[in-house]
């Protein structure tokens, strides 16, 4: 994993946990992955991209803790 996309999940996690504290819901929780989503598309697509399997295996862990979080603030 690049130092890029390291700071994007760090980045991203840091933002979920702040919006769970805060009460967010589902619409703003699903904006923090989107913003995450797009920070990794400019780092796909910029001059130098890391392996498309790093990529996938970002989004799909973003996707999961997203799926942790959504089920912390229904319960």
């Amino acid at each position: 994993m690049t130092d890029a996309i390291r700071q994007i999940v760090l980045d991203f996690e840091s933002a979920l946990l702040n919006a769970v504290r805060s009460g967010a819901d589902e619409a703003g929780l699903a904006k923090i992955r989107d913003a995450a989503f797009d920070r990794l598309r400019e780092v796909k697509d910029g001059p130098s991209p890391p392996p498309l399997e790093s990529i996938y295996d970002v989004a799909f862990e973003i996707d999961r803790k997203l799926d942790m979080a959504l089920e912390t603030i229904k319960s």
